[in-house]
């Protein structure tokens, strides 16, 4: 019998939620925690208010800043270095993606007592598990990644000019504290709200479950599809208010990330994030708009396969093709292009090279995908 597993990171999810912080702490039993924060979130009025109410409970805590933009590999070794002096017994993220990502990490090689290389997967790594790691709260500070309700992490290798994925069932946040009060810079937003609605795009036509099997995902399966659905929905809706400093927009698209997320946390990705590993690693940007960047030659590729799921999505973003509603929010959102991002033709080998090494998120593709689909798409994209 065909059976799928759906995780998903228990969440509170309102306006000014921040404040329960300490409260939840007490009841994980929390004496000592680690707040993992980048330099500018370190000094905001969410960051301090977390503070305070980590301090209202008389929970001591230690507060290391060191996580920048896209995380690397030395990024997440400095900050296992403090999390081995400090000895906490919870871990808290407050940021985006990469503050999220990098205390998932930390938390990971810290009690896994290995280093990175052992827990990326291979041929990369050796693929290490690790069954049971520290508390982690996550307090997203963009509504894009997903982190605060999946087991994955992404993390930068220097010296191979890619990124990697790292998945671990024990990497599951055990909350997500999401405050719709919180409002990021519009290129932050934008960005982020386009990784969302690429985590629904790709999970939600990802090859289903039963057809397809990976070490961890699911392929795509009815709760991964209602998710997804719901997601594309309210982007399509409040992307662009919530950039313009709707509050209800704003929360929407908190809760909308957060659906994306259960949905490509169990369902998968596949072409897009597979290329914006590649594309990120070449070049420093965003990773949302790394992933947005082949999202329309993607869709046109893949029409064939799953026509249904392409025209509801189409649908859904209130446009003729789901492609023209991509480039649409994409256009108002202000994303660049590959070719505003620096990347030529001259830059496809490399590009192709790289993503096939992520055969683990291609397979879940609903077609066939190889060297030559993938030159076509990158073509496309300039």
């Amino acid at each position: 019998m065909l059976s799928f597993r759906f995780r998903a990171a228990k969440a509170i999810i309102g306006f000014d939620t921040v404040s329960v912080l300490g409260s939840e702490l007490k009841k994980l039993g929390a004496e000592r925690v680690m707040v993992v924060t980048g330099k500018n979130v370190g000094k905001s009025d969410v960051c301090r208010k977390a503070i305070k109410s980590i301090e209202a409970e008389g929970v001591e805590f230690v507060l290391w800043d060191g996580v920048k933009p896209e995380p690397d590999v030395y990024v997440i070794e400095e900050g296992v270095c403090a999390a081995k002096e400090i000895k906490p017994d919870v871990f808290i993220a407050v940021g985006g993606g990469s503050s999220i990502d990098a205390a998932k990490l930390i938390n990971l090689c810290t009690n896994g007592q290995a280093d990175i290389y052992d827990y990326i997967p291979e041929p990369i790594g050796k693929g290490k598990q690790v069954e049971k790691l520290k508390p982690l709260i996550a307090i997203p500070t963009t509504f894009g990644t997903g982190s605060e309700t999946t087991c994955a992490a992404v993390v930068k290798l220097p010296e191979l000019n890619m990124k990697v994925g790292i998945i671990q069932e024990s990497m599951l946040p055990s909350l997500a504290i999401i405050d719709g009060s919180i409002e990021a810079p519009k290129s932050v937003a934008a960005s982020a709200g386009m990784d969302a609605l690429m985590h629904a795009i790709e999970a939600y036509t990802c090859r289903p479950y039963g057809e397809v099997e990976t070490y961890f995902y699911s392929g795509s399966t009815p709760l991964s599809d209602a998710t997804a659905e719901k997601a594309i929905e309210l982007i399509g809706e409040n992307f662009i208010a919530s950039m313009n400093g709707n509050a209800t927009a704003r929360l929407n698209m908190a809760i909308a990330s957060y659906m994306a997320g259960m949905a490509f946390g169990n369902a998968g990705v596949h072409i897009p994030h597979a290329a914006s590993h590649a594309i990120g690693g070449l070049k420093h940007a965003p990773h949302g708009v790394c992933v947005a960047s082949t999202a329309r030659a993607v869709l046109e590729f893949i029409e064939s396969a799953v026509p249904e799921k392409v025209r509801r999505i189409a649908e859904l973003l209130k446009a003729d093709s789901a492609a023209e509603g991509i480039s649409r929010l994409m256009e108002e959102a202000g994303i660049p292009s590959l070719p505003e991002l620096g990347i030529s033709r001259d830059d496809i080998p490399e590009l192709v090279d790289k993503t096939l090494k992520l055969k683990r998120l291609l397979v879940l593709c609903p077609k066939p995908v190889g060297e030559t689909e993938l030159r076509k798409i990158f073509e496309k994209s300039l």
